[in-house]
């Protein structure tokens, strides 16, 4: 965890790939995944307005409230659970803030290489609160947030310019559930909040804590299994919180420095 409450500086980030003052030429994507940033903003700060161009932004908030503006002239304040995404295209600017004065803000932010260049810019959005309780809120099982506009056979609520999904879990103690990844695919793992086993059917398995990230290569089931324990900011309790990026499989995909 970080040590928030000591913390003097505005941002804490996380860098999974090479960004900022994070330079990794041989940790610089997985796939069509370029950037995944695991940001940590102070009560009453934020991201002032800058630019972006042909890129797919997710944005998935952990914990506070996070504002959104931008030059289409979209505002909207989303929180725990929620997702903003942009297809940023031929150029756009906005601004990410935490206008809490009191409660901090974490957020997943994640940069996807767009299917062609020169795209028109869009906004859109999840927004838990006011989906009441469905298949992209319960507990204890997958959530399919985010996948390709291209897709029909996808009810996803975010739809994005690229052959990518984002399935999310929220997992009680001693919960399982089961991931099939499928021939010619791969995915990127993250753990957001408490631990997780991943096991295949070969008997090989991997144990992740929070902040931590798994490459997955292969096709074929994949059990998660939640072994954490973590309190949230309404006070109830988490075992494990995961992330899975899922995409085409490309051979060159992977990191060179380990």
């Amino acid at each position: 965890h970080w040590e928030t409450d000591k913390s003097t500086n505005w941002l804490k980030s996380r860098f999974h790939f090479s960004f900022a003052e994070y330079s990794n030429y041989k940790n610089s994507n997985y796939g069509v995944l370029r950037v995944m940033n695991d940001d940590f903003v102070q009560p009453d700060r934020g991201f002032g307005t800058h630019p972006h161009r042909n890129m797919e932004i997710i944005t998935y908030i952990v914990q506070g409230r996070l504002t959104h503006k931008d030059s289409m002239g979209t505002q909207e304040s989303l929180g725990r659970g929620g997702v903003q995404f942009m297809t940023a295209g031929r150029g756009v600017q906005h601004s990410e803030y935490n206008h809490e004065k009191d409660k901090s803000l974490r957020f997943i932010q994640t940069w996807i290489v767009p299917r062609k260049s020169g795209l028109t810019p869009n906004y859109g959005s999840f927004d838990p609160e006011g989906d009441g309780k469905s298949a992209c809120t319960a507990k204890n099982q997958w959530r399919h947030l985010v996948s390709d506009v291209r897709d029909k056979s996808v009810d996803a609520p975010v739809k994005i310019e690229q052959d990518a999904n984002l399935h999310v879990a929220e997992m009680d103690r001693g919960q399982s559930l089961e991931y099939e990844l499928k021939d010619g695919r791969m995915a990127y793992v993250l753990c957001v909040e408490g631990s997780v086993i991943i096991r295949d059917d070969n008997g090989n398995e991997v144990s992740l804590e929070r902040h931590d990230g798994c490459e997955v290569k292969m096709g074929g089931k994949m059990t998660f299994e939640a072994t954490g324990s973590e309190t949230c900011e309404d006070g109830t309790d988490i075992s494990a919180h995961v992330l899975v990026f899922e995409m085409a499989y490309d051979e060159r995909s992977g990191r060179k420095d380990l």
